[in-house]
């Protein structure tokens, strides 16, 4: 003889899926966000770089400078993505303008980009100091940041994301970072 599921059986085992998915869903959740979060970053740091480019096409070929007055890069660079909200990494808590959670490489300010030899391994922008200033800027990695995981450059998974004169957005550790010309490193603030 057949023998069916009662309603209270039915809901037991209801209730026992339920409850598994509710201890599961945060650890789906954990593992997920901070690469969402490193994506997200990217496609700031993207629609920075096409900001960048219109720029630079309207000013002949010239980077912006760091600092004019009390205005910097990113208000420069702002009419061009049409958004505040692209200056701000989303694994930073989120303020308004006039902050920055970016860097501008400050060896390509007011610079010619006929003068980069390998946009491709030259480093424009990336991660920075939460809430900087809008002409945040640096010529290298600061070597306090190499050294603490607390810091901009493993703010991803222990990598950071870098925008290159090209236009193409990368993640790297730190380690993958140079202010040199040398061949042994991928990234470079260098300008050749």
């Amino acid at each position: 003889m057949k023998r069916a599921f009662s309603l209270i059986e039915m809901l037991i085992v209801v209730a026992v899926l339920v409850g598994i998915a509710v201890v599961l869903t945060p650890i789906y959740f954990v593992r997920v966000h901070p690469s969402s979060r490193r994506a997200q970053c990217q496609s700031n740091l993207k629609q920075i770089g096409l900001g960048f480019i219109q720029y630079v096409q309207d000013n002949n070929d010239k980077f912006p400078p760091t600092q004019n007055g009390t205005s910097g890069w990113v208000d420069v660079i702002q009419p061009y993505v049409k958004s505040h909200q692209l200056f701000q990494c989303p694994s930073t808590p989120n303020k308004t303008e006039p902050f920055t959670d970016y860097f501008f490489n400050s060896r390509l300010s007011r610079g010619y980009t006929p003068k980069i030899e390998d946009q491709a391994r030259t480093i424009l922008a990336g991660e920075g100091t939460d809430d900087a200033p809008t002409w945040a800027n640096l010529r290298q990695l600061p070597p306090r940041w190499l050294l603490g995981k607390t810091t901009p450059p493993w703010r991803h998974l222990d990598t950071a994301n870098y925008l290159f004169a090209d236009g193409h957005v990368k993640a790297l550790k730190p380690g993958a970072v140079s202010s040199a010309t040398s061949k042994s490193h991928a990234a470079t603030f260098a300008v050749r």
